[in-house]
């Protein structure tokens, strides 16, 4: 990524959580940064920021289905906690994934301390007495937004990391949240698009420079056309050196 800027708190309150998330926000770690460009492989491609607007949200067919296919599961939220059951699903997940993530959970979210700045909530989903999925989100005072979520490969045909995604928006539904913050889709990356599934026409984009949230349907045509632009701007820009050197 290509930070803007980064802060780091000693204690993230709820309302500047919510406030920093309306302004295209995000945690990293223990810190909480701004940025529209990631990099794919040696290229910059540009980052669009989602956000889910509880008010109007309506789960899709696809979002039912996967409720339906978890239900015979254990799902249960938590307080903030990495336990070694979690290490070790998610050295299972890790294996299986073809893209880099962070040698351990504390490492993704702690990076390199031992306190978490942040209001978390943890997710456990078993089937009987057995791990198969865990989520990490944030809460702040109205809005709360999906930091980690990985699973145990055999059970990838029932979807539970995107099951962990509808458990968050439900948690947010029943305190009566605003907003649900899912980070951001990325036009060159498709891994990102799972994103838009729980329901799109309740899913909305940010533009930093008009500090506005727009319905992600009416924008989708744009940000294809603004996508390949940004790149090549950014690439002029940021001259990247090829991956290695």
């Amino acid at each position: 990524m290509i930070y803007y800027q980064t802060f780091y708190p000693e204690k993230m309150d709820g309302r500047l959580l919510d406030e920093g998330l309306a302004r295209g926000w995000y945690r990293i770690a223990q810190s909480f940064i701004t940025t529209d460009l990631i990099t794919n492989g040696d290229t910059l491609v540009p980052v669009f920021w989602l956000r889910i607007d509880l008010g109007r949200y309506k789960p899709s067919r696809a979002a039912k289905r996967i409720a339906a296919k978890n239900a015979p599961y254990r799902l249960e939220i938590k307080p903030f906690a990495i336990t070694e059951e979690i290490e070790s699903l998610y050295q299972t997940y890790r294996a299986s994934i073809d893209f880099w993530m962070s040698d351990s959970v504390a490492e993704y979210l702690l990076g390199n301390g031992s306190n978490n700045a942040f209001d978390s909530r943890l997710i456990e989903l078993r089937d009987g007495e057995r791990l198969i999925a865990v989520g990490y989100f944030d809460v702040g005072e109205k809005t709360n937004t999906g930091i980690l979520h990985f699973y145990d490969p055999q059970y990838a045909a029932v979807s539970p990391g995107k099951y962990l995604f509808l458990a968050e928006i439900e948690y947010a539904l029943q305190r009566g949240y605003d907003y649900y913050y899912m980070g951001y889709l990325c036009r060159g990356n498709a891994k990102f698009d799972y994103k838009l599934f729980a329901d799109r026409r309740s899913t909305e984009l940010f533009l930093r420079r008009r500090r506005e949230w727009k319905p992600y349907d009416a924008m989708e045509a744009k940000i294809n056309r603004w996508a390949p632009r940004i790149t090549r701007a950014a690439n002029r820009i940021y001259k990247l050196m090829p991956a290695g050197d």
